[in-house]
């Protein structure tokens, strides 16, 4: 590698690399020749970055998909939040497709259907219980109901039935 280009130069090139950018283009932006984008690319696979080519695979990946580093940033978060949770990729995408037949069957949207899923678990919070036992609790719920429909019908029967007797007594 010519000692005549300067460091700065040399980190560009590299970054540029990165980025998945040709290998004209770099030596174009640069005011350096191909062949001193290659000696470079070279000298930081040798020494200071082993995996440049890999790495700039992936810069042009992600760069082909339309995709910034944040973006795929967020997605390696996404995948680690799931190992935590000891869920998977595949879990999380049979689970979404399903989402997607259940939305679409009801006509509502995804946006709709997660908005009910944070009202049911809010739901659960302010009763103090966990989302997996709302069903319990609303079966239990509907038993108590209908129990005290049941004891306010045999009030109000009681109540005619008073009614009656004290008209007999006028």
């Amino acid at each position: 590698m010519g000692s005549r280009i300067p460091y700065e130069i040399k980190i560009k090139v590299r970054d540029q690399w990165f980025l998945g950018l040709p290998r004209d283009v770099i030596a174009s932006c640069n005011g350096i020749g191909c062949g001193s984008v290659t000696r470079i690319i070279n000298y930081w696979g040798s020494t200071e970055v082993p995996d440049i080519d890999l790495l700039r695979g992936v810069a042009v990946q992600i760069r082909n998909e339309g995709l910034t580093l944040n973006k795929v940033a967020y997605g390696i978060r996404i995948h680690n939040y799931l190992l935590q949770m000891g869920s998977s990729e595949a879990e999380m995408d049979r689970l979404l497709r399903e989402i997607d037949v259940h939305s679409f069957k009801t006509n509502q949207t995804f946006h709709d259907f997660v908005m009910q899923i944070h009202e049911v678990h809010g739901f659960a919070r302010r009763l103090g219980i966990s989302i997996h036992q709302v069903p319990e609790y609303i079966a239990d719920k509907k038993k108590e109901i209908q129990t005290l429909e049941n004891r306010l019908r045999e009030l109000n029967h009681l109540i005619l039935q008073k009614e009656i007797e004290s008209r007999r007594f006028r």
